[in-house]
């Protein structure tokens, strides 16, 4: 397979190239070899010819420094550049890393447990005077869901297959910006995740799954299912 990866030079893009490299023709695109989602031409040009897409380039989480418009900019134009280049270079899967933040899973803001991929998004669950979180939480929350809105013209309309993976907050990560619950998500599941997700055989035209390690409050039962996803 010859898979594409935006944000290869991230923590997780790093990792899963590391994990799969041996078995598949990489191919990279990162912020940090002055290659950017923003660049439509840019960005067609280099997927030319490869069968997957891996989309990580993003803001990666609540950031104070951060606006909106910000997170808007790259996670969802980006997302729609990516998605336009699939369609143009006849692409036969994307693989999206959202996030839980697409259920408000962030400092400050009520979500609903368990945590399943049923649930309601932030913006149609919460309660404006029960906020206690900062802009940036819910601007990072907002653009995941919009993002996954972006791509899901393209899954459910086949032009290729798209699979979301919300993952949680991934990697060692401590302190009580990163208490949400015991949410967890070791590296490891998470390259698993991905791996999984573009080797299913099954159709799977425009699909979400909660990824998570195994913790309370989170049913993964979908991708455990569908996916085969077994975390460590």
């Amino acid at each position: 397979m010859k898979i594409f990866i935006t944000g290869s030079n991230g923590f997780l893009g790093s990792a899963f190239i590391n994990k799969v490299s041996a078995e598949h023709e990489i191919v990279t695109f990162d912020l940090e070899n002055n290659q950017s989602i923003l660049d439509y031409e840019q960005i067609k040009s280099s997927m030319k010819g490869c069968d997957s897409v891996v989309h990580l380039a993003a803001i990666k989480g609540p950031d104070e420094t951060k606006s909106f418009e910000d997170y808007f900019q790259l996670n969802d134009n980006g997302t729609l550049n990516v998605a336009r280049a699939c369609l143009e270079n006849n692409v036969k899967k994307l693989i999206y890393a959202s996030s839980t933040g697409y259920y408000g899973v962030e400092i400050g803001i009520p979500y609903q447990t368990p945590i399943k991929e049923t649930n309601l998004t932030v913006a149609q669950n919460v309660q404006v005077d029960a906020l206690r979180c900062r802009d940036c939480d819910i601007a990072y929350s907002t653009s995941k869901v919009i993002a996954e809105q972006i791509l899901a013209n393209y899954g459910l309309r086949k032009k290729f297959q798209v699979i979301m993976l919300r993952f949680g907050p991934i990697g060692d990560k401590s302190g009580a910006k990163w208490n949400l619950d015991g949410i967890t998500l070791q590296i490891e599941n998470a390259v698993q995740a991905i791996e999984k997700a573009l080797n299913v055989q099954n159709e799977l035209w425009y699909e979400a799954f909660t990824i998570t390690d195994t913790v309370d409050n989170v049913d993964i039962s979908k991708a455990e299912k569908l996916l085969d996803y077994n975390p460590i």
